[in-house]
């Protein structure tokens, strides 16, 4: 076998992809590893600070490797060597441009690992690709889950550190084909050396079914977790509050209501992943496992488990960048159409909230007012809720913003203006404004 075929490429040298690299440099140090970045600064910083990546094994233990080539997108032209093994650790939304970049030099002999959340992104590029449409020419698929938390670690001595990363929780990689009729052999360059990586990366290779399962459970993980920080502007851990206060007002910044919480996104998504597994009949095992219910817990679990951390879609949003929303609840709000299903309204309006940059305003939120119970019936809810209990939830202290009255100001457009003689007191008032008050009650007394 040439060294070109066993060769590996990795796209995008965020937090995933410098710990595939790492571990790929550390079970397999012979390999060569090329890391291709998608900004020329970032390509720029690693190759003056000697291509090197470091691992934080504890507050004063680190494991560094060096040696990697390295590509700026940029510089990919179609005489460029053939990529025999890609792998593409960028989030889905800065995916086809690079690959799109990278396409004259894959064919139907490459292999191309798509590990990133979320749903879609194959689809996305056989169609937007010019050179994939064709069966005959698009390269060989695998989908990969990692379970793995992996964070970016700051070097205190020095001010910027890109390169280094740290693990909590150690979790899977399962990768497996996307069609059914795909088979990944055994002997295949880029499976063995990731499964020289197991100690690791702990490598399984899993049959099409059974991959399938495993993305879907992370599609709903993310679709619950990801937006919620968003619209509460929390950390992961916070989450479970939302269940335990049932009747929380709505905060009187924001105006987010407690509806927008993990069950009811649980209850809307449910019934749509269920009918995309299709799952057979008469497996009690199965049914629960995807029950609401199940899916809850797991859902808290995580959060609970992530306490801390902040989920990558909320940095995004505070960092200004685009996020994987089309992926995780675009794709849900698509298939629910596909199907016939009902539309998962709560899951929608968190969608164009996100989507449409709506977190620089929070009083958009308001605007599309509490969130409907979704797919499922209010019996549905009331059943879950009863059966999660309070035995489910942790004590969780309540929100300062709870522990005393708040006193709202009155907005400046409700407030009386100088008017001319036969208008009426308080002058004309947006359409809103009329909404929520009479006649009689004037400005500032109506309900908010």
């Amino acid at each position: 076998m040439l060294l070109s075929d066993r060769a590996i490429h990795i796209l995008g040298v965020g937090n995933l992809g410098k710990y595939v690299a790492h571990a790929l440099a550390t079970h397999y140090p012979r390999l060569p590893v090329t890391l291709i970045f998608r900004k020329k600064d970032s390509y720029d910083k690693f190759v003056d600070g000697g291509r090197k990546i470091t691992k934080w094994i504890d507050e004063h233990t680190q494991d560094s490797k060096s040696g990697f080539r390295a590509e700026w997108i940029g510089q990919s032209r179609p005489g460029s060597p053939h990529i025999s093994n890609l792998i593409v650790a960028t989030k889905g939304q800065q995916t086809l441009t690079p690959v799109g970049f990278l396409s004259p030099r894959l064919d139907r002999n490459s292999t191309v690992l798509l590990l990133q959340n979320g749903m879609g992104v194959k689809e996305e590029l056989d169609s937007q690709i010019l050179a994939f449409r064709s069966p005959e020419h698009r390269p060989s698929y695998w989908a990969g889950v990692c379970s793995t938390g992996v964070f970016g670690r700051g070097d205190p001595t020095r001010p910027v550190c890109p390169f280094t990363f740290q693990v909590a929780g150690s979790g899977p990689l399962n990768i497996g084909p996307f069609s059914e009729s795909q088979e990944i052999e055994k002997k295949h360059p880029l499976r063995r050396a990731l499964e020289k990586c197991h100690p690791t990366l702990r490598t399984e290779f899993l049959d099409y079914e059974k991959i399938k399962l495993a993305r879907l459970r992370k599609l709903v993980m993310n679709a619950v977790i990801n937006p919620l920080t968003v619209v509460h502007r929390c950390p992961n851990g916070w989450l479970r509050s939302l269940e335990r206060f049932r009747a929380l007002p709505d905060h009187p910044v924001t105006g987010i209501t407690a509806e927008y919480r993990p069950s009811l996104l649980v209850a809307e998504i449910g019934p749509i992943v269920r009918a995309v597994l299709d799952l057979p009949s008469g497996n009690p095992k199965l049914d629960e496992a995807w029950s609401d219910l199940a899916l809850l817990r797991e859902a808290l679990l995580l959060a609970d488990r992530t306490g801390e951390n902040r989920s990558s879609m909320l940095q995004d949003v505070e960092g200004g960048r685009e996020t994987e929303i089309d992926y995780i609840c675009g794709w849900l709000i698509k298939k629910a159409r596909e199907l016939g299903l009902k539309c998962p309204r709560g899951t929608q309006n968190l969608y164009h909230y996100i989507k449409f940059r709506k977190w620089e305003n929070d009083e958009e939120l308001r605007r599309l007012g509490p969130s409907p119970r979704g797919a499922a019936s209010v019996e549905d809810m009331k059943a879950m809720d009863k059966s999660i209990g309070d035995r489910d939830m942790v004590t969780v202290e309540k929100p300062e913003w709870l522990k005393a009255k708040v006193t709202v100001e009155t907005p400046e457009w409700l407030k009386p203006k100088a008017v001319s003689k036969g208008d009426k007191p308080w002058g004309k008032a947006p359409k809103r404004a009329n909404k929520y008050m009479t006649k009689a009650q004037g400005p500032g007394k109506g309900k908010r």
